[in-house]
């Protein structure tokens, strides 16, 4: 083989070889890729609109995860289900250590071993449960909210090192919901990753309530608040928090 023909022959091997790595790196960015957004179907709106997707459990407070981030801990169950008339009946009920004040729509705990019932559902059926009206960043009658302690949205006022038994349970007869903590404050945006930034804590999106069926979707988890400070309760779902879904908890 001549020497010009040993050099083609070497140039055609060369960019064979480059071909095919190119051919490789795509085929692994399309895999990550794919992975990326299989994990975001966790919110699972991004691709359809929120179904029932779940927060990978990486991000949940049962995981360790993002829990003990901002001296935060949690732990967790997954979802269950809950008579709705029960579920309903914690509107308007507080425990003994629970002092709620309408006035300025405020909930103070006393005592450390806090067992939390938060029950999100509709502006209108809030309404109509607590007969309390939503605070103003909440007022859209087609928004959605929660209700703890026969408030709409109240500000939570917990000590130093509460341990805090979160009881999520979602009313909403058509929308999901989760309630997280972050250090994070409003404004929120449509997607509210912002809130990322500050996790206290994390759960799944749940689904609406069957009221046809009685039942509604409950989620347990716990979480620490081991430092001074403000700190708030949203809902992850694209557009909820942006539309007011979220309280102040101030830890003292």
């Amino acid at each position: 083989m001549s020497k010009t023909a040993k050099r083609n022959y070497s140039v055609i091997n060369i960019t064979s070889l480059l071909l095919m790595l190119i051919v490789l790196l795509l085929v692994v960015i399309i895999i990550l890729l794919a992975g990326y957004i299989s994990g975001f179907s966790m919110m699972n709106g991004i691709a359809g609109m929120m179904g029932a997707g779940m927060f990978s459990n990486m991000m949940n407070g049962g995981s360790g995860g993002y829990a003990g981030m901002m001296g935060g801990t949690g732990s967790s169950i997954l979802s269950s289900r809950i008579n709705i008339s029960t579920a309903e009946s914690y509107a308007n009920k507080s425990p003994s250590y629970a002092y709620a004040y309408p006035s300025n729509n405020t909930v103070l705990f006393t005592s450390n071993n806090i067992t939390l019932v938060v029950l999100a559902m509709g502006v209108q059926r809030a309404i109509n449960l607590t007969h309390e009206q939503p605070p103003a960043s909440d007022s859209n009658s087609a928004g959605n909210t929660f209700v703890i302690d026969g408030l709409i949205n109240p500000t939570l006022i917990i000590t130093k090192g509460a341990i805090v038994h979160i009881e999520f349970i979602n009313l909403d007869s058509s929308e999901y919901h989760n309630v997280i903590m972050t250090a994070t404050g409003p404004p929120y945006q449509y997607m509210p990753m912002s809130a990322m930034n500050g996790i206290v804590s994390m759960m799944p999106i749940i689904q609406p309530a069957n009221y046809s069926g009685g039942t509604a979707s409950e989620y347990n988890y716990t979480v620490v608040f081991d430092n001074f400070g403000t700190y708030w309760y949203i809902c992850m779902y694209p557009g909820h928090a942006q539309m007011g879904m979220y309280g102040k908890i101030v830890v003292e």
